[in-house]
């Protein structure tokens, strides 16, 4: 999906004048003898109270205070405040499209995404390369070990969090995770902890949001290994502390994103292995006969279910490997599915 829509700014007008129309004062009256005239009028240079539009006077646009405007602003890239001033809507924001008159102000420089019309340190850039995906010591679903070449992609630092996703709720364009036992969703002090309790349908919906798309699952295994490295873990081939993920017996629940620092990947990359499983973009297959070479999703033939990567604070250390593979219903949630975006 493409660009984030930037929150609705809602113009304000200023309310009708309360303006008499008779006697010395009132409109096409004679001015007092102050050369003034009642609330909301004008003294002309003929000495005539002139209406609400004089008004506009050293004012570029917006409501005159009777209904009429004083004007629109010069460039398609501004609009009118609440002041009457025009304001270039790009000046404040980043990125995504202005709230007035649909244009883009920009889109999100490298490593950046942008949440809520703000370009966010949040991405961190893959070189392209290739790769062999896969493992010849794994289940039967990592074989065959193939060949992969990727063109250069974006990947999220760290799992979406609470507060991310939140944003997106806020402004109308998600649903509501579940909530309850396990679930971070509006739990207070978990904002920092990766959403989750979301199927697959609102992962890849919040992607699209935040101007991004969920990543291939060989995106996913080749920024989990550093770049392709040929490593069983994101921090090497040492066995799984919980210094290095969150998984069974660490916490039992989910916790804040990168707290496990130690088990980043080279690029920075924070809980590629534990906390919480992450939707990617593919159908499941039984294994990787037919897989795409090219580092795309593999969307075709459909399948039943969504291919899930990385493990999570529920699993056993063995289902933290990198290459490892597991599968869900796209409308699942619970408390160890979570996500990360590309682009």
């Amino acid at each position: 999906m493409g660009r984030l829509a930037c929150l609705t700014l809602a113009l304000l007008l200023v309310s009708s004048c309360d303006v008499s129309t008779t006697g010395v004062g009132g409109e096409g009256k004679p001015c007092f003898s102050d050369g003034t005239c009642e609330s909301g009028l004008s003294c002309n240079s003929d000495n005539i109270c002139e209406g609400c539009h004089a008004s506009c006077t050293g004012r570029q646009c917006g409501d005159d205070g009777c209904g009429g405007s004083c004007g629109a602003c010069p460039s398609a890239t501004e609009f009118c405040n609440q002041s009457g001033q025009c304001i270039d809507d790009c000046n404040a924001k980043e990125c995504g499209a202005s709230p007035n008159e649909g244009f883009d102000c920009g889109a999100c420089s490298a490593r950046k995404l942008c949440i809520r019309g703000r370009c966010e340190e949040l991405m961190a850039s893959m070189t392209g390369g290739s790769f062999d995906m896969g493992s010849e010591s794994g289940g039967p679903d990592e074989r065959p070990v193939h060949y992969v070449t990727l063109p250069p992609f974006e990947i999220m630092k760290t799992e979406v969090t609470m507060e991310q996703y939140r944003q997106c709720v806020i402004d109308g364009a998600c649903s509501d995770p579940d909530s309850g036992r396990l679930c971070n969703w509006n739990v207070s002090g978990h904002g920092a902890y990766p959403i989750n309790c979301v199927d697959w349908y609102q992962a890849a919906f919040f992607c699209g949001w935040a101007g991004g798309r969920l990543p291939s699952e060989a995106e996913w295994e080749y920024a989990a290994r550093s770049g392709g490295r040929d490593m069983t873990y994101p921090w090497g081939d040492d066995s799984p502390t919980c210094s290095l993920a969150n998984y069974s017996g660490c916490e039992d629940e989910t916790w804040t994103v990168c707290t496990a620092a130690a088990g980043n990947t080279s690029q920075g990359l924070c809980d590629m292995a534990g906390n919480a499983l992450e939707w990617v973009q593919d159908w499941y297959h039984d294994d990787y006969s037919g897989a795409p070479s090219d580092g795309s999703a593999w969307e075709s033939p459909p399948g039943d279910h969504r291919v899930l990567r990385g493990g999570s604070w529920f699993s056993n250390a063995d289902n933290l490997r990198s290459s490892i593979r597991f599968w869900g219903d796209p409308s699942r949630r619970d408390s160890y599915l979570g996500f990360r975006c590309a682009r």
